[in-house]
C-alpha cells in the first residue's frame, strides 16, 4: 500500500532536511570571502572530502601558482580533474582511506607514487602531477616540503625521475610522411571548419583551440598596432595576424602575414565566415567545438596509433620550419647544425614568440637540443702572452 502525504507535509519535511543539511549550496557569484568563510566552516575530517576539494578548486583555480595572472581553461580543468581523481585513489588504492583533503603529507604522496608507478606513466605526467600537487600545498598552506622531486619517489636512475626537456625526434606531420594536401581533403568532407582550422596551426603556428577562436575578420592588424616585442626588425610584413582568444594563459600574439599562402587562408577563412564571426561551427559552444575538431582527426587517422601524427604536430611542422628560415639550416631534429651558438639563440627566441611561449628554451621542445658547428682551429685566438 502506497501512502501519500499532504503537500504541507511534504513541505514542512523537504524545510527540515534543508535546514539540517552540513551545507548551504554555493549562492550565484561566490566570492573568496564567502568560499573563505564556508571552508573554515567545514569541520576537519574525511566525510565531506569532495566538498572541501570542489571549495578550494573554485577559490583558487583560476590563479597560476607562482605569478600573479591567470591560466587556461585547459590548466583549470587538469588541475580540478586531477584532485579530485588524486583523493579518490588515495581512499580506495592505498591504506590512508580516511584521509583529510586540507592535511596533506609526505607520506600520501609516497604512496601514491608507488600506484603511479605501477601504471606505467610518462615521466612528463608525473612531473606535471607533482607540480600540481605542490600547488595545493599553496592552497592548503602546507609545507612544499611535503611534496619532492621525482627521483626522491622512483630513483635517480628511473625514466621516471627525469622529463625530456627537448624533442629527440621530428614530430611533424611531413616527417612521419603523411601528406596534409590529402588529408585535408579528407577532413574538409568531414567539416570545412576543422580543416580551415588545421591549416591555420600549420600556416600561422595557431594551437588548435585559437584556431577555433579566431575572428578572421578582425585578427588581419597593421604592423603599427602589433605587439611591440612580436614585431620583428628582420621582416617587412606590413600585417600581422592577431591571436588572442583561446591562447595560452590569455597571453595574446601577433604572427607576420609573410607568404602567399597565408594570405589565400586568411582570405578563404573570412569567405568561409562572416565578420565577428569564429571558425568554429557556429551555434556551438567552445567545449562541443573541441569535442567535434578531435572527432574528426580521429576519423581521418590523425592519432598516435593511426597515422604516428596528432593536431599538435603541425605546430612542430611551423617551428622546424620558421627556425630553418630564420637560421639558414635545419633544427637539430631534422639533423641541421647551426654555424654559431648566437644565432642559434636567436632562431630560438623567434620561434618560441611564434608559437606563443615566454621562454625561449621551451623551443627545444619542438626543435631539440641545440648543436652548433665547433670553430676551427685557425679562428681561435692566440694567447698575447705565449711566445712565438
Amino acid at each position: 500500500m502506497t501512502v501519500t502525504h499532504p503537500p504541507t507535509t511534504l513541505r514542512r519535511r523537504t524545510r527540515a532536511r534543508a535546514q539540517a543539511a552540513p551545507h548551504r549550496p554555493r549562492p550565484y557569484g561566490e566570492t573568496a570571502a564567502q568560499l573563505d568563510l564556508e571552508l573554515a566552516r567545514l569541520p576537519l575530517g574525511d566525510r565531506d572530502w569532495k566538498r572541501v576539494v570542489s571549495l578550494l578548486v573554485k577559490r583558487h583555480n583560476a590563479q597560476h601558482s607562482a605569478k600573479h595572472k591567470g591560466v587556461s581553461g585547459k590548466t583549470m580543468h587538469d588541475r580540478e580533474s586531477f584532485y579530485f581523481a588524486f583523493f579518490g585513489d588515495l581512499r580506495t588504492h592505498t591504506p590512508y582511506r580516511r584521509v583529510e583533503s586540507r592535511r596533506l603529507r609526505a607520506v600520501h604522496v609516497d604512496a601514491m607514487a608507488a600506484v603511479w608507478a605501477k601504471r606505467g606513466l610518462s615521466a612528463g605526467t608525473v612531473a606535471t602531477y607533482l607540480s600540481y600537487l605542490r600547488t595545493w600545498c599553496q592552497w592548503t598552506r602546507r609545507d612544499p616540503q611535503v611534496v619532492r622531486d621525482a627521483a626522491r619517489y622512483f630513483g635517480e636512475n628511473s625514466p621516471l625521475a627525469h622529463r625530456r626537456q627537448a624533442a629527440d625526434r621530428d614530430r611533424s606531420w611531413v616527417a612521419a610522411g603523411v601528406a596534409f594536401a590529402e588529408l585535408r581533403a579528407a577532413i574538409e568532407a568531414l567539416c570545412p571548419y576543422v580543416a580551415m582550422q588545421t591549416e591555420f596551426s600549420r600556416l600561422f603556428g595557431a594551437r588548435p583551440k585559437e584556431a577555433r577562436c579566431l575572428r578572421p575578420h578582425e585578427a588581419v592588424i597593421p604592423r603599427e598596432a602589433a605587439l611591440p616585442r612580436d614585431v620583428d626588425p628582420a621582416c617587412d610584413a606590413p600585417h600581422y595576424l592577431r591571436l588572442d582568444a583561446g591562447t595560452k594563459g590569455g597571453r595574446p600574439r601577433d604572427v607576420p602575414i609573410t607568404t602567399e599562402a597565408q594570405r589565400a587562408l586568411i582570405a578563404r577563412a573570412q569567405a568561409l565566415v562572416g565578420p565577428g564571426q569564429h571558425l568554429g561551427r557556429p551555434g556551438f559552444s567552445l567545449k562541443a567545438n573541441t569535442t567535434h575538431f578531435y572527432a574528426v582527426l580521429t576519423t581521418v587517422g590523425i592519432t598516435g596509433k593511426q597515422l604516428g601524427v596528432t593536431a599538435h604536430g603541425l605546430r612542430h611542422e611551423f617551428g622546424n620550419d620558421a627556425y630553418e628560415r630564420h637560421a639558414g639550416t635545419a633544427s637539430p631534429v631534422r639533423g641541421g647544425v647551426a654555424g654559431d651558438r648566437a644565432r642559434d639563440r636567436e632562431a630560438r627566441a623567434h620561434v618560441s614568440r611564434l608559437l606563443g611561449h615566454n621562454r625561449p628554451a621551451v623551443a627545444s621542445c619542438y626543435l631539440g637540443s641545440p648543436r652548433v658547428a665547433a670553430a676551427p682551429a685557425e679562428a681561435i685566438d692566440a694567447d698575447p702572452d705565449e711566445e712565438a
